[in-house]
């Protein structure tokens, strides 16, 4: 078979028209050969095709929602943060933010960060730095915790310790730090 092939129709009764066909290395005559012929060109073009043609296929499921700047899908900062003196230690409460910054429900709280500071021998009050994560583990619960606890029993007598607490999403996103408390510990309640 040549890379050219002449085309015959039946209305010309085997005499050629003139045309030919190019590259596909096969003679194609009429409606008798047509189905047999055509799977072959269809073949010829679907090998060829997948070096020419890229095509991609992406899946689409969930729900489709605008996109929002990373610092529009950080939980709202917490603002009821308080303390108390136990025998153990310092506890802190809060509330279980329910908005992001942008004023949208939050679906997707991952936990809490706890940072403290701590006063030092001159009476200066150093850097805030984290001391515990407190998980979130009710997302797919019908009834979800509302309040928050942590306690904190590293502690040394006569000291002045500050808390903060940061809530933030399973992508990793913080809020701005909680209302600041403080205590000076005195070894109990």
């Amino acid at each position: 078979m040549s890379p050219q092939s002449t085309v015959h129709s039946p209305q010309s009764q085997g005499k050629s028209l003139g045309f030919r066909v190019l590259g596909l290395g096969s003679e194609v005559r009429g409606p008798e050969s047509y189905k047999k012929r055509r799977s072959k060109i269809l073949l010829t073009l679907g090998l060829l095709l997948p070096t020419f043609v890229s095509l991609s296929v992406f899946s689409a499921c969930g729900r489709k929602t605008p996109v929002r700047p990373p610092e529009l899908v950080a939980p709202e900062p917490i603002g009821d943060l308080t303390l108390e003196a136990t025998d153990k230690g310092i506890r802190l409460h809060w509330g279980r933010p329910q908005k992001y910054v942008d004023g949208s429900n939050m679906d997707d709280l991952g936990g809490f960060a706890v940072l403290r500071a701590s006063q030092n021998g001159q009476g200066k009050v150093g850097a805030f730095s984290q001391v515990a994560t407190i998980p979130v583990e009710d997302r797919d619960r019908f009834r979800k915790a509302k309040r928050f606890s942590y306690t904190d029993e590293q502690l040394t007598a006569g000291t002045l310790y500050r808390y903060r607490v940061q809530a933030f999403t399973l992508d990793g996103y913080y809020s701005s730090p909680s209302n600041t408390v403080e205590l000076v510990w005195k070894g109990g309640p």
